[in-house]
């Protein structure tokens, strides 16, 4: 491996362990990571912004707006390049650039032309990923914008830190008040300044006999005896501590039924957070059983003795200079030495020499030699202890000071080997750590207690904010009334009937509470809840407590709505037959299922400048907008329809292709919205609107729904167009059937007239029929590829080219696709045919002109053709246009788009067609 290849990888491994450090990575969406994205992409213009975190082997997008589907692999990562950099990275012009010109976003969707980016960096100096702005087009950024991204940057560092410290924070905050509550040999109490009594643990009330309600706000000094408090001991105990820190004391106290305890006490300095002093806190371990092992340990040295020596904890006897004078069988296995081999040595240098990292650990600095020497108790201290073999050992010291005459002449150390149980405390943590990310992953939102015989419901933040519920209240305890006022109107009597069956005992499920109902939000907007519980009752079976939690459903219910939704759209649609009331149905249904103010199917007409909007669905209350839409009034994303892209703007007042018409936005009541193009053959012939009175986040489930929507709209409207499709076939054929046998008959009919003699009749007939069967073949063959229209033309009229000059073509050698080229001559066939019955080829000295040329209009080439019919009787127009005559008007103009005119002035029947020449030499 190369030196490069060495530092990619240390610069990998060292984003990875600051990644680590924040624990962010796959993280659910935080709002205030999605409003940074939100505020740089506005406030640079761009559509994309991502917040990216870059790891060894892959990349992720805490927060993105603007960029929809997964994150790319870090191959096709233009952020990988700026965790490279110290500053901000820009690049102009991605196409341009060589370290971007062959990225996949660059070459292909979403085909990114502009990226600037600033590295997300560490207070240590480790570069994790960056803050990105992505746009379509090349850009530049003036130093007000760079200034801007530089500052959000910032910003997302800053609430990584913040989201990292308030993490830890409570985590402590949880573990302090943990180790208090569970110290149940221990009394712990805190006083303010004064020496009142401010906080009161289980192991005080357990010792002390006294409750903290009993104490609180009275002074401590209760607990001392009265030949203490004569002496001013409390006071004096309390100075000690401010003074020095800490003031330690072995001494008798008072129980609340005035019994007396031997008691081993320290009291502490209590500092506020920002260091003031805020009172003090006292520590005591009822030591009365020891107290009275001490007085009797003189005459009981023996029997000590042997107590010490089948004891499972180490015990030393340590002289004044830390010399083990007398160490327990469990002293010497637990170190890994032979009986009485640790006798004479310096506990320190012997077992205590290091720290667990490695680092030097000098006698000074060690708490167990320091309240050796200072004559001072040390209690329950967790430190690491080294066998004779250099394995470490987890280990809980208490050292218990032995005073002689005065003087401090040693100390009795016992230390506790917790090696296994810190191991069981970090797989409980683990386990428990595995449990909150299940629950998270579950959805749950927050716990609750409710306390029937108060109707008081206690829970915690999460919960209270999702019932509109004040926090401090709730944790405090609120009525059930203030959290059922937010309930969906029509999932209270199902909430009503689930508390009555449980409280009843009825039912299977005994005293399980469980019951889904929507909870209305700030935003007007509701959410799915599922709240479950189990009924506490006392001994006699009165309900006492439902605890319970809740769980967010609100993705899988309206998962449930929209799919049942496209069911219920399939079964509508399929009995459909007219494509307004399909059009409407879908807008109703995709209105209904997604809580919106009014949907709608517009056809786009010609210009593609206009939507008409048939028929549109409104929720009620809301007024309906049928009528045509000029897209120029409403915004400039017209141009992102007409390329298909769907346009989806949760906020027209701050979305730029909206901001500017916001006006016309307020009259129709619409601020969000959601416009799907239908295209057919690259061209957008119809929208399918969605729009909504409130800002709404279209969660890419929910422009799936739409496209969905769609889709199967798309598929029921060519359905109905194939039927109809159909249907002109089947009675194309039928005429083309009866015009097949007319043309039979007239072709025998002229041969018979002018025939000299059967055998000639015979032969000429036979000629024209194979004619016929020939331009039937080009008609009705279909398979006519890109050709020339001459050839198309001639081929068109030779079964009715009877002699020489019957058509008089005229015009330049075009090429034309093939469906334009066979609706021409299905054309050409039906104005011939007419003319055979009725028109100019039924007199032996009529005869056709057609012409045609290419002519330029409006900065575009079109083709011009007509049909005149010359020295034919004179022409009566139809009282009725028969089906050939609807054949002609309707099938080439449809083909290509342009305009026919079909006339019958009395010298004979003109036929004209103007269309783009684009269309016609489309080739389908």
């Amino acid at each position: 491996m190369s030196s490069s290849d060495d530092t990619v990888s240390r610069d990998a491994q060292t984003r990875r362990n600051a990644l680590a450090h924040y624990d962010i990575l796959d993280t659910p969406q935080e709002a205030a990571f999605d409003d940074l994205v939100k505020v740089a992409s506005l406030a640079l213009g761009m559509p994309v912004s991502l917040i990216v975190l870059v790891e060894a082997d892959r990349q992720w997008f805490k927060a993105a707006i603007g960029f929809d589907g997964p994150e790319p692999p870090l191959a096709a990562s233009i952020c990988a390049h700026t965790v490279r950099q110290r500053d901000l990275f820009v690049v102009p012009d991605t196409t341009r650039d060589p370290r971007t010109a062959d990225n996949p976003l660059v070459t292909a969707a979403p085909f990114v032309r502009f990226y600037a980016g600033m590295p997300l960096v560490t207070a240590e100096g480790v570069a994790i990923g960056s803050l990105c702005v992505l746009d379509t087009r090349p850009r530049t950024l003036d130093a007000e914008q760079a200034f801007v991204l530089t500052t959000l940057a910032r910003q997302v560092m800053t609430q990584l830190e913040l989201r990292r410290a308030l993490k830890e924070r409570r985590a402590r905050e949880r573990r302090n008040a943990a180790i208090l509550e569970s110290a149940v040999d221990y009394g712990i109490l805190a006083t303010d300044l004064d020496g009142r009594v401010t906080s009161w643990n289980v192991g005080a009330a357990r010792i002390l006999g006294w409750s903290e309600a009993e104490v609180l706000g009275e002074p401590a000094d209760c607990i001392f005896v009265p030949e203490d408090r004569a002496s001013d001991t409390p006071a004096r105990e309390m100075r000690t501590a401010r003074e020095m820190g800490r003031a330690n004391d072995e001494r008798w106290h008072l129980r609340k039924d005035g019994s007396r305890f031997w008691a081993m006490g320290e009291m502490m300095p209590l500092k506020g957070e920002g260091g003031a002093h805020e009172g003090y806190v006292k520590i005591l371990r009822d030591r009365t059983a020891q107290r009275r092992a001490d007085e009797a340990l003189r005459q009981q040295t023996a029997l000590l003795q042997t107590v010490t020596d089948h004891l499972s904890e180490a015990v030393f006897r340590l002289s004044a200079d830390d010399t083990i004078t007398f160490a327990n069988p469990a002293a010497a296995a637990m170190l890994g030495w032979p009986e009485g081999g640790l006798i004479g040595r310096n506990l320190h240098e012997t077992a205590h020499h290091h720290h667990a990292d490695g680092r030097p650990f000098p006698r000074e600095d060690c708490p167990v030699v320091r309240a050796l020497e200072a004559g001072t108790a040390m209690r329950h201290r967790e430190t690491v202890f080294f066998r004779r073999d250099g394995t470490p050992i987890d280990v809980v010291t208490s050292n218990a000071p032995i005073i002689e005459d005065g003087a401090v002449g040693g100390a009795v150390l016992t230390v506790i080997d917790v090696t296994e149980r810190k191991a069981d405390g970090a797989r409980l943590r683990r386990s428990e750590e595995r449990l909150a990310l299940a629950l998270n992953a579950a959805g749950m939102i927050g716990t609750w207690d409710w306390d029937l015989a108060t109707d008081t419901v206690y829970a915690d933040a999460n919960f209270a904010r999702i019932y509109a519920v004040d926090e401090d209240r709730a944790a405090r305890g609120a009525p059930l009334g203030d959290y059922v006022r937010n309930f969906h109107p029509d999932d209270l009597p199902a909430f009503q009937a689930e508390l009555d069956r449980m409280l009843a005992g009825a039912g299977t499920d005994g005293d399980d509470f469980a019951c889904e109902y929507r909870i209305r939000q700030a935003d007007g907007s509701h959410r799915w809840l599922l709240a479950r519980g189990r009924l506490v009752r006392d001994g006699d079976g009165t309900p006492l407590r439902l605890p319970g939690a809740s769980i967010d459903i609100t993705e899988r219910k309206r998962a449930e709505e929209r799919q049942s939704a496209l069911v219920e759209l399939g079964d509508r649609l399929r009995d459909l037959q007219d494509p307004v009331a399909i059009a409407f149905t879908a807008a109703e249904i995709a209105g209904r299922t997604l809580g919106l103010a009014r949907a709608a199917y517009g056809a786009i007409d010609s210009s593609q400048e206009y939507l008409d909007i048939g028929r549109d669905w409104s929720r009620p209350g809301v007024a309906g907008r049928a009528g045509r839409y000029r897209f120029s009034d409403y915004g400039t994303y017209l141009r992102d329809l007409q390329v298909g892209r769907d346009v989806v703007i949760p906020d027209v007042t701050k979305d730029p292709r909206t901001a500017g018409h916001t006006d016309v936005f307020r009259d129709l009541g619409v601020r969000s919205m959601i416009n799907i193009p239908l295209m057919e053959r690259g061209r957008m012939v119809a929208v399918f609107c969605l729009q909504d009175d409130r800002v709404r986040a279209w969660t890419p489930d929910l422009v799936d729904f739409a496209r969905n929507i769609v889709d199967r709209t798309r598929v029921a409207l060519a359905r109905l167009r194939a039927e109809e499709a159909q249907e002109l076939l089947n009675r194309e054929l039928s005429h083309r059937m009866k015009n097949l046998l007319a043309m039979v008959q007239s072709i025998a009919t002229q041969t018979m007239r002018s025939a000299a003699d059967v055998d000639t009749a015979k032969e000429v007939l036979a000629g024209r029929l194979i004619a016929l069967g020939q331009a039937h073949d080009l008609l009705m063959g279909g398979a006519l590829g890109s050709t020339l229209i001459g050839p198309v033309v001639r081929g068109a009229l030779k079964l009715h080219e009877d002699r020489p000059g019957r058509f008089r073509l005229e015009g330049p050698d075009l090429e034309i696709g093939a469906k334009p080229a066979l609706s021409l001559a299905l054309m050409l066939h039906e104005l011939a045919t007419n003319a055979a019955k009725y028109g100019a080829l039924s007199r032996e000295a009529g005869h056709v002109a057609i012409r045609w040329s290419v002519e330029n209009a409006d900065d575009a080439d079109h083709l011009t053709f007509s049909w005149q019919e010359i020295g034919g009787p004179t022409v009566t127009p139809p009282a009725r246009k028969g089906f050939g005559s609807r054949f002609i008007e309707r099938g080439l103009a449809g083909q290509v788009g342009g305009t026919i005119a079909l006339a019958y002035p009395s010298t004979g029947v003109t036929c004209g067609i103007t269309a783009p020449l684009a269309a016609f030499q489309a080739d389908g």
